[in-house]
């Protein structure tokens, strides 16, 4: 495990204080004017778990070597509550934190698409369909609702009425962003809740000393250079959908109080500076075009009834995978939060990276409710970035996906990253900073590290450990539904239909058409309306004035009848008129 630097080590009064006070700043929150509770840490009961105890470690533990490695042990010392708390002499530049570990019994998730396809097909793309199909497979429903299905149910992610923010990195062009393909397709899926999607999407970004020129730049990462996430906004916008972007870049030098102090300003609320962090924890609030009030930590605000609903406020997390040779080595789920805190107001927040201050943040506005890692173009050298221009991208096509950062972050430089490097001609030993996954020194995993240890303090689950993280590849070539026909000559590639029926014949198995909402089957059959003879309610092959007669003489209340024509519950003057709009044969 990493830790801070120093020339000695010791048990201190000291460092036992600052311990005390790093325990009891998990518990308080040092922004003005917060609300006194942590809705957060209810939302997602889930996922989370109570903080691990420390781990006490003697110097016997330790191998210090003025910034090496430092195993641990798994035999905590015997001590009191926190355990034995061994802290570096507290200078400015080097104030501990205590270590904490991952619970054994937790294990992380990764849903890990391969072999994308390229090109985008209208607003959808289908490896991020397929990525949402492999995680329903797999447990994790991407719509709440309560029907059930491979992508949804009770315990889903996505409300038909929540309002998504969807975190996007567009503080460079070309290859440097987030890919804008991905960015439709996650956007697609969502408004095709089964619900019928009735909340809001807003695309953000703080792209700090970059302006993202309203999401708009010409040279954007995407088949088609030219589509922006605006002109994907605007897309949305002309089907009627309530979505829009906002910039945080704008509001980075402007410091607000939450709304339950009374200030509706958009801006960042900005916690008092923190010496284990080396910096100031940061997050935006913002009204966004539809005048709804988003606190990224509190959730949606009513200025009617003064109240925050944090669980109505899902965020998505789209990241791309890139060699960050500037500073980090490299950057992925974590080191996209850089895009939600500000650098300005004196929070020291870039250099503070390497403390852990992005993982801080997560545990104060809780972990995403999505990690999409976009894999499709990545930058593959490790002497560049995080700038990615055209020619000095890497071509993968493949997804990650978890609800754990880290263990994306760890997983995807280890097996993605790294690999990627060497098909590329570059050979270890990497250079300075490095973005090694397996060298606990590297500058990758100094960050990553902390940022974990701050997750972990603040009690969510997460890991760097790879026996504690369980991947499920698929590639877009599979079965993704396991019906037995193979994706490429599925034609509901979605959901299972072993038989394949397509009663229109449009190509479009009639399981999807009822899924996708392109047919209705009011009856559930699993038949397509347009493809049964509903008003002949006697089933003699021709809608005539026998039918008129059934339906007559079963007037009133009835359960799945065939005379209730219109399966409304009850047979009446309506079902009458859907007979007298059928009148002739059965087709």
């Amino acid at each position: 495990m990493r830790h801070p630097r120093s020339t000695e080590l010791r048990l201190s009064a000291a460092g036992f204080g600052i311990v005390l006070a790093t325990l009891g700043a998990f518990a308080a929150v040092s922004a003005g004017g917060a609300p006194p509770d942590h809705p957060g840490m209810a939302h997602q009961a889930g996922r989370m778990h109570r903080a691990p105890a420390v781990v006490g470690r003697t110097p016997e533990m330790m191998e210090h070597d003025g910034g090496g490695s430092c195993p641990f042990s798994t035999a905590p010392v015997e001590a009191g509550p926190y355990g034995f708390i061994w802290s570096y002499p507290p200078r400015p530049e080097n104030v501990m934190i205590p270590w904490y570990m991952p619970r054994q019994d937790y294990r992380a998730q990764i849903y890990h698409m391969i072999d994308c396809p390229q090109a985008p097909v209208g607003d959808r793309f289908v490896g991020l369909d397929y990525l949402v199909t492999l995680m329903g497979h797999e447990g994790l429903k991407f719509y709440r609702s309560a029907t059930e299905s491979m992508e949804s149910g009770p315990e889903g992610l996505i409300a038909a009425d929540d309002v998504v923010v969807i975190k996007i990195n567009y503080q460079w062009p070309e290859r440097g962003g987030t890919n804008v393909d991905v960015l439709s397709g996650l956007i697609r899926r969502i408004v095709d809740h089964p619900d019928t999607f009735a909340g809001e999407i807003v695309v953000c970004e703080n792209a700090q000393f970059n302006s993202v020129q309203n999401f708009d730049r010409s040279l954007n990462n995407a088949e088609d250079h030219g589509l922006s996430p605006h002109d994907v906004v605007l897309a949305f916008q002309g089907l009627g959908y309530n979505i829009s972007h906002f910039d945080w870049t704008v509001i980075r030098f402007t410091s607000v109080n939450e709304y339950s102090e009374g200030n509706t300003t958009d801006g960042y609320v900005v916690y008092d500076y923190d010496p284990q962090l080396h910096g100031r924890i940061s997050y935006p609030k913002f009204q966004a075009d539809s005048d709804t009030y988003i606190s990224l930590k509190y959730g949606i605000w009513d200025p009617d009834s003064e109240t925050y609903d944090r669980a109505k406020l899902k965020f998505i997390n789209v990241p791309v995978l890139k060699s960050h040779h500037a500073t980090y080595g490299a950057t992925a789920c974590v080191k996209d939060y850089m895009g939600v805190v500000t650098r300005e107001l004196s929070t020291n927040s870039h250099s503070a990276i390497r403390y852990g201050i992005l993982g801080a943040l997560l545990g104060e506005i809780q972990l995403a409710d999505l990690n999409i890692l976009d894999c499709i173009w990545i930058n593959a050298n490790p002497y560049s970035g995080p700038q990615t221009g055209y020619d000095g991208a890497t071509r993968r096509d493949e997804l990650v996906a978890s609800l754990d950062p880290v263990a994306a972050d760890i997983w995807a430089v280890k097996y993605i990253l790294i690999p990627a490097f060497l098909d590329n001609g570059y050979s270890p030993p990497w250079p300075y900073p490095s973005a090694d996954p397996d060298d606990p020194s590297s500058e990758f995993r100094e960050y990553l590290d902390n940022s974990m240890n701050w997750i972990l303090a603040a009690g969510y689950d997460a890991t760097n450990d790879s026996d504690l993280i369980d991947v499920i590849t698929w590639s877009g070539g599979g079965d993704l539904d396991q019906d037995g026909v193979p994706d490429d000559e599925d034609n509901c590639p979605y959901d299972a239909n072993a038989d394949q029926e397509d009663c229109d014949e449009d190509g479009i198995g009639d399981v999807c058409a009822i899924a996708q909402g392109l047919s209705e089957d009011i009856n559930e059959n699993g038949i397509p309306d347009e493809c049964e003879c509903l008003a002949d309610a006697n089933n003699d092959g021709v809608v005539d004035i026998d039918d008129v007669f059934a339906v007559l003489a079963a007037w009133g209340p009835c359960d799945e009848c065939p005379e209730d024509v219109n399966y409304d519950g009850v047979v009446d003057i309506d079902d009458i008129f859907e007979v007298l709009a059928d009148w002739g044969p059965c087709l």
